[in-house]
């Protein structure tokens, strides 16, 4: 359950910090690279604060990717684009979900 948890902030740190080169590379998008970058260190500290507190890891992952759940949506509504808002969105919100489940089963304990 916890390495659970912890793969999925790896996998999702290392997703956004390449979504935001493919966005740099195919579109020439600085503002793409800066902020998937910023957002998988923001993935990655949740990952590394897992270690310790697997709980306030996943409490921090898990609303990172709330916000970027939130960021896709309003792009995919602006743009009707399924690539890339559609595909982030899907993905945040699945990570989101998990992270606040394995979170929820840390804290009190079944």
């Amino acid at each position: 359950m916890l390495e659970a948890g912890q793969i999925i902030l790896g996998v999702y740190a290392l997703l956004l910090i390449l979504g935001g080169i493919m966005g740099k590379l195919k579109a020439g998008s600085t503002v793409s690279l800066i902020a998937g970058s910023l957002s998988g260190l923001a993935a990655l500290f949740a990952l590394r604060t897992s270690l310790n507190d697997p709980a306030q890891g996943f409490l921090i992952g898990g609303m990172l990717a709330v916000l970027l759940t939130g960021v896709f949506l309003s792009r995919l509504i602006r743009t009707r684009k399924v690539m890339p808002a559609g595909i982030v969105l899907v993905l945040s919100a699945v990570v989101a979900i998990s992270l606040f489940v394995l979170r929820e089963k840390l804290v009190v304990p079944m």
